[in-house]
């Protein structure tokens, strides 16, 4: 049940409960993804970002997470109109990335393409146990046009990367929680219960800055290093220095011992 707030368009819905934001696709049969869901996806964007939620999570409606790109959009595009449709979408890409909150995508049954390409945008991927993934654009002779690739390698090094795409083969969620794709699998039936409950801990109760500089620090030391990561680290860890969280949480557990705070993300 929506407790606080909810914005719904035809393809997305945005709803709230406390600190959590929840993203949910819901374009049937299968939320196939095409300019139009890209489109009410910038919109959402628009509103998490001048929002005050504190940890979000990514869903869809019905028994697939998404079926992935809708391939009809590729028809009879140029070159130079295909560079523009997938600058749209890797700009989209980047904001949900680099939002300061904690993300989670939460998938059951097929994540194919475009929608595993959304779904590596997040902190965190929980999976169902009947949940499948696949990059599978070889199969029309492409490449994952979202960057399905680099960010696969991201998480599970650059031979199984290419493996994944070359192959175009589905993959049960077991194989990609091997592969550190993705970070936990659980029954279908207590997925969405399980990760709100740990998603709404983060949103309400956990330290939003010190999580949004986690954040900057990995994507340093992801595209330039660890003697990048270890400055950004040096220059945001000194900053906290200066937030109510770090000082209320250092005055915490020298009185009361550890987990007893609760964090208002000031």
């Amino acid at each position: 049940m929506i407790q606080q707030g909810e914005m719904a368009m035809a393809k997305i819905k945005f709803e709230t409960k406390n600190a959590l934001g929840i993203v949910t696709l819901d374009n049937p049969p299968v939320n196939a993804i095409g300019v139009e869901l890209i489109g009410e996806l910038q919109d959402v964007l628009e509103k998490i970002e001048t929002s005050n939620i504190r940890g979000l999570i990514f869903k869809a409606e019905g028994d697939n997470f998404s079926a992935g790109a809708d391939v009809n959009i590729f028809k009879g595009r140029t070159p130079a109109q295909a560079k523009e449709m997938f600058d749209d979408f890797f700009a989209l890409l980047h904001r949900f990335e680099t939002l300061p909150i904690p993300t989670m995508a939460v998938v059951k049954g097929l994540c194919l393409t475009a929608g595993l390409e959304a779904t590596l945008c997040m902190d965190m991927i929980w999976a169902a146990e009947n949940a499948v993934f696949a990059q599978a654009e070889a199969i029309i002779g492409a490449i994952p046009f979202g960057g399905g690739i680099q960010r696969l390698a991201a998480r599970s090094g650059s031979a199984r990367a290419k493996e994944i795409v070359f192959s175009a083969q589905f993959y049960p969620a077991r194989k990609f929680l091997d592969y550190n794709i993705i970070n936990r699998i659980l029954p279908a039936e207590d997925l969405m219960e399980k990760a709100e409950k740990y998603m709404q801990n983060l949103a309400d109760n956990g330290p939003t800055l010190a999580f949004a500089a986690t954040k900057k620090i990995v994507n340093v030391f992801e595209n330039e290093g660890i003697a990048s990561a270890d400055q950004m680290t040096r220059d945001l860890g000194s900053a906290l220095f200066d937030t109510k969280d770090f000082q209320n949480g250092v005055a915490s557990f020298l009185k009361d011992g550890p987990g007893k705070i609760t964090f208002k993300g000031e």
